[in-house]
């Protein structure tokens, strides 16, 4: 039986904020007799966002890599929520949309009369580098003001890295007139979550009817079954590879993911990744020094050890494009040979 009136976050913002992190922070919160489920929904076709994820007891977490779950009027997103639901009976449902996606059409969906009975939409949260303000980049792109013209609440995100050095008031107020008036909140991955964000996060969420997007939607408000959208299985090469790339919205996307066969070097990977120009970068990677998680957003990067993981997986996400046979090659130089062992 499914699970009524489930409380649902949308966590959103653009590429880099740190919704992942943040979403890391909240399943630490979360209680021990709960289950709750994560739906993560990446620009890139590769997916990489779940390996990152705490894999625990009463955590389940469904992904949707290769762009905008609110695509193909919002059926990728039906699909997904309602076989989660029903796999996992959560407590609680957390989204991450992806960076470059259009949360006020997800929002939508989700408080459409097809998810009425099932899911309880609360407060959504929009996760900023205040940083990024400065930027004049991200206040003229549609989709960054979507996101915060989206949400109810502000996660000002990485504190630790700009707290007393910068004039936030001054960033702030770079902001659009109503953005500014949303409860803010200033937070880092090293601080545990103030009861006061999620106070704020558990306010249930004013929804508007919009009966001409229930109209236009109405013949797709019955999720196909999973037979019917279940995509074909990914079938690496000879050499154990899969390579898949994806344009939108300005940006280009180039993954790889590697069977569990292919172990880096790990001095000759990161001495490599080093001389590659990308906006965003993300990747699992099994070395012959452990599996590194690997996250760089321009020029900040960190790097931390998983316990586990069954294959490799990197992905480039760039606004320019990038040469993809040579980005592979490098890799596949990248490969621990054996006379290193």
């Amino acid at each position: 039986m499914i699970q009524a009136n489930i409380p649902t976050h949308v966590i959103t913002g653009f590429l880099g904020a740190g919704k992942t992190t943040f979403i890391q922070a909240l399943l630490q919160s979360k209680p021990a007799d709960e289950t709750w489920a994560v739906l993560v929904n990446e620009f890139g076709e590769i997916g990489i966002d779940a390996e990152l994820l705490p894999s625990t007891d009463g955590v389940v977490i469904r992904e949707v890599p290769g762009g905008c779950l609110c695509c193909a009027a919002g059926v990728p997103l039906q699909v997904a929520v309602t076989q989660l639901v029903a796999k996992a009976k959560p407590q609680r449902l957390l989204i991450e949309p992806t960076g470059l996606g259009h949360p006020q059409q997800i929002l939508r969906l989700l408080s459409s009369p097809q998810f009425a009975h099932i899911l309880s939409l609360r407060s959504s949260c929009c996760v900023i580098d205040p940083r990024k303000l400065a930027d004049a980049k991200y206040l003229q792109h549609d989709t960054f003001l979507q996101q915060l013209h989206s949400s109810e609440l502000l996660l000002l995100s990485k504190s630790d890295l700009w707290r007393d050095q910068i004039d936030l008031p001054a960033l702030l107020a770079k902001l659009p007139e109503s953005v500014q008036r949303q409860p803010q909140f200033q937070w880092s991955r090293n601080d545990g979550i103030p009861e006061a964000l999620m106070a704020a996060m558990a306010t249930p969420r004013a929804v508007v009817s919009r009966p001409s997007m229930m109209t236009a939607t109405s013949g797709l408000l019955q999720a196909p079954t999973s037979d019917e959208v279940a995509p074909p299985d990914d079938v690496y090469d000879a050499q154990g590879i899969i390579f898949k790339q994806q344009s939108s919205e300005g940006y280009y996307s180039y993954g790889w993911r590697f069977d569990a066969t292919w172990v880096f070097e790990f001095d000759a990977l990161f001495t490599w990744l080093a001389a590659v120009t990308s906006e965003r970068l993300k990747a699992v990677m099994i070395t012959n020094e452990g599996i590194a998680a690997i996250n760089r957003l321009g020029d900040e990067q960190t790097v931390s050890e998983l316990d586990d993981a069954m294959e490799s997986r990197i992905e480039f996400i760039s606004q320019t494009a990038l040469d993809a046979t040579a980005l592979q090659q490098a890799l596949s130089q990248c490969r621990w040979q054996e006379d290193y062992r």
